[in-house]
């Protein structure tokens, strides 16, 4: 038996059976695991799970946001095929006209100031594949841009895994979209997914516009700067939400 001593008395334990070195220790197994579940900032591929474009790579500056949605891929793919609805859950997007075969032509500003600054220019898609994918890329005006967006069915039945990639290309013309959006491209990219989350999910996008608040402190301030807080909320739809998986 051991015996250990200290100040105030004895305490007595009895001697182990058998001595476990620290080496023959196994980490239990995380059972909990799958083989669906994605790793944050990244897609898979089968088992192989592949990083998501991101930061500034030959001068085009990458973001991207990911999303459950518990909505049917399909319902999915056709709001967002839908462009003339873009204005009801995208940010500052004035308009969006179809054009001939695969184009369209935006108009990007502040909807609710009618004299203020606008961007346009023309893109076309480049890729759609129904139910699972929508890529496009511009093709002239002011703004260089790219991006695609997937819808996958999540293995457990539990809604729509939707992915948003999106290049914008560094220059003179980005730094004005960015000012007229008031927000860097990741954040768009983050805000304009959530945005469609809640309107294909609820069928309408929540705003607090003209709800009082107290004091946001200097912290408080300097988010309210950086994420762009003050933009004006996308008007939604009142039609109702998308038929959900459950």
């Amino acid at each position: 038996m051991h015996i250990h001593g200290g100040v105030s008395g004895w305490a007595m334990f009895p001697e182990p059976k058998e001595r476990v070195m620290a080496e023959d220790v196994q980490a239990p197994v995380n059972s909990a695991r799958t083989s669906f579940t994605p790793l944050p900032d990244a897609k898979q591929v089968g088992d192989l799970y592949v990083a998501l474009p991101k930061g500034n790579k030959d001068g085009v500056e990458w973001a991207h946001a990911r999303q459950t949605i518990l909505v049917e891929p399909q319902a999915l793919y056709e709001l967002w095929k839908d462009e003339t609805s873009y204005p009801l859950w995208m940010e500052h997007v004035v308009s969006v006209t179809p054009g001939e075969g695969k184009t369209s032509h935006w108009v990007i500003g502040d909807p609710e100031d009618a004299d203020g600054k606008r961007i346009q220019f023309d893109s076309e898609l480049t890729e759609d594949v129904p139910g699972q994918k929508i890529a496009w890329k511009s093709t002239g005006g002011e703004v260089e841009q790219s991006g695609s967006v997937e819808f996958k069915a999540r293995k457990d039945g539990r809604g729509t895994v939707v992915t948003l990639i999106q290049g914008v290309k560094v220059g003179a013309l980005a730094s004005f979209a960015a000012s007229v959006a008031k927000r860097g491209p990741k954040q768009t990219v983050i805000e304009d997914l959530r945005h469609f989350k809640q309107m294909a999910e609820a069928g309408e996008i929540p705003s607090v516009k003209g709800q009082a608040h107290g004091p946001r402190g200097m912290s408080g301030g300097i988010k309210e700067w950086m994420y762009g807080e003050t933009n004006p909320t996308p008007p939604g739809t009142s039609e109702g939400p998308l038929t959900a998986k459950e």
